[in-house]
């Protein structure tokens, strides 16, 4: 390696060190508005490969001020939009494991073809019975919202196991979300009639009347 490959090595690592630095930044809590919105301009200005990594950070935290809270994130969807194909697998990760997964959901929407976006909406899902965990049943429940909007005949199969998940959040999330693809499709209308067989009679009065109160509404 000459001297000016070498030089040009150095800067390129030091540049990588500061775009960290920034990524950095965009997950802290304990930083300002304005350093945040200094760090987001520095990675708008970085090559994609570097910053969309660093710029996913910013969906990690939630800051108190909701519209400066959304703004910034609007900021960083716009940025991962235009990197395209770079952002893919970033966001794809995110939705698949990250904790808050409202932002890298509505990043994939519009990153991602139709269906790409709904199968792996439907892949996230975890209809697991075995043990409670509270971040497996947050991600649900916003996958659940996400489906709720993207109606087709493959959710309903998907989704019913959750109506007998332990948590009533997420039972809820369910129900609604098969409520609305009842609209078109019959297997979420038959997921939600077999229910009210099932719990008829049941302690649990309230999920039921949810339930019957959809089915009356409907006229199902």
């Amino acid at each position: 390696m000459g001297l000016f490959d070498k030089i040009k090595a150095m800067r390129l690592n030091s540049q990588k060190k500061s775009w960290e630095s920034n990524g950095d930044t965009l997950k802290k809590i304990v930083t300002t508005k304005e350093q945040r919105l200094e760090a987001l301009e520095a990675l708008n200005d970085a090559p994609g490969e570097f910053a969309v990594p660093q710029l996913m950070k910013r969906f990690e935290i939630i800051i108190d001020h909701g519209m400066q809270d959304r703004s910034e994130k609007e900021k960083v969807m716009e940025i991962l939009l235009r990197h395209g194909d770079i952002s893919k697998p970033y966001v794809r990760a995110a939705v698949q494991t990250s904790k808050r997964v409202s932002w890298p959901i509505k990043v994939a929407e519009k990153l991602f073809s139709h269906e790409e976006y709904l199968l792996l909406l439907l892949e996230c899902i975890n209809p697991s019975f075995v043990s409670f965990d509270e971040t497996v049943q947050e991600r649900n429940a916003e996958l659940l919202l996400a489906l709720k909007e993207t109606p087709d005949a493959r959710v309903a199969p998907r989704v019913a196991p959750l109506l007998k998940i332990r948590d009533e959040s997420v039972r809820i999330a369910a129900l609604e979300c098969l409520e609305s693809q009842g609209a078109q499709h019959d297997e979420a209308r038959a997921a939600i009639k077999d229910l009210a067989t099932e719990i008829a009679g049941t302690e649990n009065a309230r999920f039921l009347g949810l339930v019957k109160g959809i089915l009356t509404s409907h006229g199902w």
